[in-house]
């Protein structure tokens, strides 16, 4: 077994043997055992390298999830956006800010980049076992897909961006012409109204606004807004990139967020509206499987809180239950599950004007003694983490974040362990996209029964490995709706 970093540079691979700088390629073929590791920036690159010249894969290492995990650190810590090579080293000060990246060192910055996976896996004993039998099991699954690709209906995906063209439109003339937010697309403007209406920003733009839709219709039209833009660049990269007229090759992150959850770029379907998921189809003779953690996040913290009357309500239904107490409408399922997300993620405008909110978690007290317990050990220790690593770090004087890091990232690693399992007892069982709580499988329909009830089953036993406290409920729902 050989590991190597490996970087494309002006069309051309350039590959270093990590236990041997001496054994440096500047044309490298990119042929490599099934043993071998390859660590690289540059991963769908790489696949679609892979892809042209019909090569098996390597344990494949995407450094940005290496450095995510490996390094505890979110968003607020780094000081830039884009996850680049040369962006890591200058932040962990491995390069000074006045590196220029040329012929000449291109050798340097590949023992740099060495260098850094070494040390920082050398140094990290806590995350090794995970990695070793979590991440890079993952990263089989996602990168053999990732070079398999994704069916992809061509007609459905051009009607849909005009579509979504037309309601992106529609929504900006509303921001412009009504509220008189000129640029509403802009980031800055989309702050400023947050800290206009008192709003607290929290984990995304994204879910600052979702959690303030149902009562703040400017936030609503923004989440509308987003949401179209992403769904339409998504399209616009099938209909524009490579991949033929049946085919996309999404880009796969193992460790794609600070809480590990796998991630799609290029496009990033497992973000999709349910309404445009209608141009994923199955290849012929196979259907999909849509398998679905019900109550994921609020069953694990019920468990792990070990609130009793929680756990009860988890067995019926908690959203419909908070639903009831502060709508009086069990049908209002929706708004109540973002009041629980609110809660998780620390919100502190919480049951500030809604008095029946505040009151509906008081009541849990083994809950809230469990959230105290969360803020305890993140202000005595500067991070929280799971059962099995995936840490996150606290740079601040308060970390409203500890307990939504520590639910979600335990849901991460159920369901890792469940597409592990998966994909090492269900042979026939084709994994194509994380869908945050959900996974879609692609089955041949001939045993497509028999596979969901082994996938079932798994999903169920490995909630129930990390969530002895609950009898978990796992569905399966169609896919389109």
């Amino acid at each position: 077994m050989n590991k190597y970093v490996i970087m494309l540079i002006e069309s051309n691979w350039y590959s270093l043997d990590i236990n041997d700088f001496d054994n440096y390629t500047t044309n490298c073929d990119l042929i490599f055992s099934d043993n071998d590791y390859v660590l690289s920036f540059q991963t769908s690159d790489l696949i679609r390298s892979f892809i042209s010249n019909g090569y098996s894969l390597p344990n494949i290492i995407d450094l940005e999830s290496f450095d995510k995990q490996m390094s505890h650190e979110g968003k607020d810590i780094r000081c830039f956006n884009n996850w680049k090579a040369i962006n890591m080293l200058k932040h962990h000060k491995i390069i000074n800010d006045n590196f220029l990246l040329s012929e000449t060192t291109f050798k340097a910055f590949l023992e740099q980049i060495a260098s850094f996976y070494l040390n920082h896996f050398d140094n990290n004993i806590v995350e090794i076992e995970r990695f070793e039998n979590i991440e890079t099991k993952v990263n089989k699954i996602i990168y053999e897909r990732q070079k398999l690709g994704l069916t992809i209906n061509i007609v459905e995906a051009e009607q849909k961006s005009k579509n979504i063209e037309k309601e992106i439109y529609k929504i900006k003339n509303i921001l412009q012409l009504q509220y008189r937010i000129f640029c509403p697309d802009n980031q800055k403007q989309q702050v400023e109204w947050l800290n206009k209406k008192g709003y607290t920003v929290f984990e995304s733009l994204l879910n600052s606004f979702k959690v303030r839709k149902d009562q703040d219709y400017v936030c609503k039209l923004f989440y509308d807004l987003i949401r179209n833009e992403r769904d339409l660049d998504g399209m616009l990269h099938i209909l524009g990139r490579w991949g033929g007229d049946s085919k996309v090759y999404p880009s796969y992150h193992g460790f794609g967020t600070i809480t590990s959850r796998i991630t799609l770029r290029e496009p990033a379907l497992q973000n999709f509206r349910t309404e445009n998921r209608s141009i994923i189809v199955p290849e012929a003779g196979k259907k999909f499987l849509y398998v679905d953690y019900s109550q994921f996040e609020a069953g694990i913290l019920a468990s792990l809180s070990n609130e009793e009357e929680l756990i009860k309500l988890y067995n019926d239904d908690i959203y419909k239950d908070l639903a009831k107490y502060v709508y009086n409408d069990e049908s209002k399922r929706s708004e109540a599950k973002i009041i629980f997300y609110r809660f998780m993620y620390g919100d502190k405008t919480l049951g500030k004007k809604e008095k029946k909110e505040r009151l509906y978690f008081a009541k849990f007290q083994k809950l809230l003694a469990y959230k105290k317990k969360i803020d305890t050990e993140i202000k005595e220790n500067k991070s929280i983490g799971t059962s099995l690593g995936n840490y996150r770090v606290c740079n601040e004087e308060e970390c409203t974040w500890g307990l939504s890091h520590k639910i979600q990232s335990t849901a991460s690693l159920i369901f890792k362990r469940a597409i592990i399992r998966v994909k090492e007892e269900v042979v026939n069982a084709e994994f194509l996209i994380p869908m945050h709580d959900a996974a879609l499988y692609q089955i041949s329909e001939y045993i497509y029964d028999n596979c969901k009830k082994e996938i079932i089953k798994i999903f169920k036993e490995e909630f129930q490995k990390e969530c002895a406290n609950i009898i978990p409920h796992v569905n399966c729902n169609d896919f389109y709706t």
